[in-house]
């Protein structure tokens, strides 16, 4: 489960990592669609590696 505190640390490491990235909008989508299936316990299914691991190193699970 996300609170604030993760999510910004989330957010900021993936912006401080990939902003600069072409794919970057697509790397956003898929960190707040990551955060939504892990909060509600479903698996992250296919979604960026990159956003998986961050997920995985900030959720408070």
């Amino acid at each position: 489960m996300f609170d604030k505190s993760s999510l910004d640390a989330l957010f900021e490491e993936l912006r401080d990592q990939y902003e600069l990235e072409p794919e970057w909008e697509d790397i956003q989508r898929a960190a707040h669609l990551g955060v939504a299936r892990s909060d509600a316990g479903v698996p992250l299914g296919e979604i960026d590696s990159r956003v998986v691991s961050a997920i995985q190193k900030h959720s408070n699970a």
